[in-house]
């Protein structure tokens, strides 16, 4: 009787230290398990490095290539601001060729005045009346608004430049909005450096310019990974411009874009499951 008692109670204890051993092993192997998933989310939420660099060069070659790219020069279109001064011998003339129907703009200076060009691309001169200026580039419009003067005023000289030019960029980079410019050009690195750049899910092999052209809207697909983009004659922008970046097919969360309140809750998370599988 002994004998099967204590047969019983070794039958018992080897049942009660097989399900111990088994609960411990099933607990470890979900606590494995569960870290496992959490570092294979993490990795996978990693921007890949190719994502983040503009102009990409496969070479190890220290000698970098050179492309050969035709400045566009700028010419005017409707809408556009010129400031135009006149200088002359005769100040207090040419005082009044340069204040009349003027509108001063902010974007400049407060001091700065600023002809509109009509939608006709003609822009109302004091005096002189309306001036066609569409499709000329500065040297031409000055040369024409000199010759225009010189029946009033002997010895004058114009300067004239652009003012008040826009362009606007949007999608993903870190400050969207619209930019203004005070050069005559300005291309598109230059563009996005105003937004702040491109964030890490902007997609720079897929970014989209929209320009108008008199009538027509276009849409223009750029590649901004390849070298090549300086060759393109839509490298250099123009006032008006529309840039987007398009995101990344697959827009995870990396660990830098984590918030503390994220970081809280997966710690907490964490601790929970290996005190409750422990």
């Amino acid at each position: 009787m002994r004998y099967i008692l204590k047969c019983r109670r070794i039958y018992t204890y080897s049942q009660t230290d097989r399900k111990e051993q088994y609960m411990k092993k099933t607990g470890r192997f979900k606590i494995k398990l569960f870290l496992a998933l959490l570092v294979s989310v993490i990795i996978v939420s990693c921007v890949p490095q190719d994502n983040l660099k503009y102009v990409q060069d496969k070479t190890t070659s220290e000698i970098k290539e050179s492309y050969e790219h035709l400045r566009p020069i700028k010419k005017i279109r409707p809408f556009d601001n010129l400031y135009i001064n006149v200088l002359s011998l005769d100040e207090q003339t040419a005082r009044i060729f340069s204040n009349q129907n003027s509108s001063i703009t902010g974007g400049l200076s407060i001091d700065l005045l600023s002809y509109t060009v009509s939608e006709r691309g003609t822009i109302d001169f004091p005096f002189i009346g309306e001036i066609m200026l569409n499709n000329l580039t500065l040297l031409e419009a000055k040369a024409k608004v000199e010759a225009e003067l010189s029946q009033y005023l002997s010895n004058t000289a114009i300067t004239m430049k652009f003012v008040n030019s826009n362009i606007t960029v949007l999608g993903e980079v870190r400050n969207q909005g619209e930019f203004p410019f005070f050069k005559e050009q300005i291309n598109i690195f230059q563009a996005l450096g105003y937004a702040g750049g491109v964030t890490d899910y902007g997609d720079k092999s897929k970014v989209t310019l929209i320009r108008e052209y008199d009538n027509l809207i276009r849409f223009h697909n750029l590649n901004l990974t390849d070298k090549k983009i300086v060759e393109n004659e839509l490298y250099y922008l123009q006032p008006g411009d529309v840039v987007i970046v398009e995101p990344i097919k697959t827009k995870f969360r990396s660990l830098r874009t984590f918030t503390y309140a994220t970081f809280l809750a997966t710690t907490t998370t964490l601790i929970t499951v290996m005190y409750f599988f422990r």
